[in-house]
């Protein structure tokens, strides 16, 4: 069973359910958020990393200047003046401007679009996570490769918000657990995410972190909606602190048990 851990902001609590859901009940993690993952502060063991690529066009000598490959590519990634002059910052590896280059004066080249970091966590799990290249306009592909090393049992810790990364990570989900913030912002963005969510065809259910925070709009929209509320974080000093070190919540082991077993 895969297990993503959404949300429709950042700051919401996700890595806190991500992280101890996956150590809770043994099952690998993986990092999704490439452009600013922060797993690895929860989960420490030794590191194994590798560069990451993704296939740009790469022009040969004797190209035309027809324009065709520009007039094809939907993001703008390719000039021409006395040749073509792709842009790998703004491609999307699309493939188009080399399958219908009528010369066949394309072809594909490596890029590098980030790294790939396992940790053999000293927890009893793996983390799998990526980290973005400075400079890549898209975070998908490498999204994309982080989550072919997962197996049938990870748990997928997303980007936040609901545009294009977070729909790539949630994508092939068995569930999806959405973390909101009983505060007014929390309920606008988790009415966003369950849309998105829904839209996809996924299962999902919530859950409130920082509850007892004096604002039931989150909890009435989910009655309202139908929507199971899978568990509540209470707002905990002794739990914000003990994230800020980086230290997991063993005294709410049960808690994420309990979640795990419901999904399930």
């Amino acid at each position: 069973m895969r297990i993503a851990v959404a949300s429709g902001k950042g700051g919401t609590g996700k890595t806190t359910v991500a992280v101890n859901l996956a150590v809770f009940n043994s099952v690998d993690l993986f990092d999704l958020d490439v452009e600013e993952p922060n797993d690895h502060i929860f989960i420490k063991g030794e590191k194994k990393e590798r560069i990451a690529y993704r296939k740009v066009p790469k022009v040969k000598e004797n190209c035309n200047a027809c324009g065709v490959c520009k007039d094809v590519c939907q993001y703008s990634a390719i000039y021409v003046i006395d040749k073509a002059y792709p842009l790998p910052e703004l491609c999307h590896s699309c493939g188009a401007c080399i399958y219908l280059c009528p010369e066949k004066t394309m072809e594909e080249l490596d890029y590098e679009t980030g790294r790939i970091i396992t940790v053999e966590g000293s927890v009893g799990i793996n983390l799998t996570y990526g980290e973005l290249k400075i400079g890549e306009a898209s975070p998908v592909f490498l999204i994309k490769q982080v989550k072919e090393l997962a197996g049938k049992e990870a748990i997928f810790d997303s980007p936040p918000g609901a545009a294009c990364p977070m729909v790539e990570s949630v994508s092939d989900a068995d569930f999806v657990i959405l973390v909101a913030e009983p505060t007014p912002f929390g309920l606008h963005d988790l009415k966003i995410a369950a849309e998105v969510v829904s839209d996809l065809g996924r299962k999902f259910g919530v859950v409130i972190n920082k509850h007892g925070l004096p604002f039931h709009g989150v909890e009435e929209y989910c009655r309202e909606e139908g929507i199971e509320i899978l568990g509540k974080i209470p707002f905990s000093k002794e739990i914000a602190e003990k994230y800020s070190k980086g230290e997991l919540l063993y005294d709410m082991r049960g808690f994420f048990v309990n979640i795990y077993e419901a999904i399930a």
